[in-house]
């Protein structure tokens, strides 16, 4: 292998761990942000009788600001998915490119070669990990939605409403996340992400 396909696959190596942590580092702040905000609005209901007439009101307002900051979090991880897999398919092609010129018959590879998969995989963990995040963001739309119902008094299909909003929003979010990747990792990086031809 010469000297550049080799440093190309050792920072291409390095660009992969570190898209795949980041991923992984936005959906643990994500998650953390999720679990902190029930516990917040359970203490501003303990605060007393004061605070209480005005809880549904805070609570709209906390859990849309939670929706918005989850939603560009989720913005990220796709974009971060996306910038994954350039590095994958460039060692891969590397490794396939090397492979070749060895051209060992007693050698038999035991990693990935192909450089045309899909972003959008169904069975890859960054996949499930948008979708439990795009969850998240339907909740917390949801409960803006049942807040407002509250606080407005409107009490006809209040639940029905907000959970049909939250599973709406999650769906929407994650189809179309889903369909980005599918449609931009077909193109080179430069298209795809610069919006450049090649």
């Amino acid at each position: 292998m010469n000297e550049f396909l080799k440093t190309e696959y050792e920072q291409c190596l390095s660009l992969i761990k570190y898209y795949d942590e980041r991923h992984h580092a936005l959906v643990k702040y994500a998650s953390g942000l999720s679990g902190a905000i029930p516990s917040l609005l359970l203490a501003i209901y303990q605060l007393g009788d004061n605070t209480n007439q005005y809880f549904w009101q805070f609570t709209l307002i906390i859990s849309f600001l939670t929706a918005l900051g989850l939603l560009s979090i989720f913005t990220v991880l796709i974009q971060t998915r996306l910038y994954f897999i350039y590095p994958v398919r460039q060692v891969n092609s590397i490794r396939r490119y090397s492979l070749k010129e060895l051209n060992d018959s007693e050698f038999k590879n035991q990693m990935y070669l192909n450089t045309s998969f899909n972003a959008f995989k169904w069975s890859s963990s960054h996949t499930l990990l948008n979708l439990f995040i795009a969850m998240q963001v339907g909740v917390f739309a949801g409960l803006s939605m049942y807040s407002y119902m509250v606080s407005k008094s409107i009490e006809e299909c209040i639940i029905s409403t907000s959970l049909g909003l939250g599973l709406l929003t999650a769906l929407i979010l994650f189809g179309s996340s889903a369909l980005y990747l599918f449609q931009n990792s077909k193109y080179h990086p430069d298209k795809s992400i610069h919006k450049e031809d090649d």
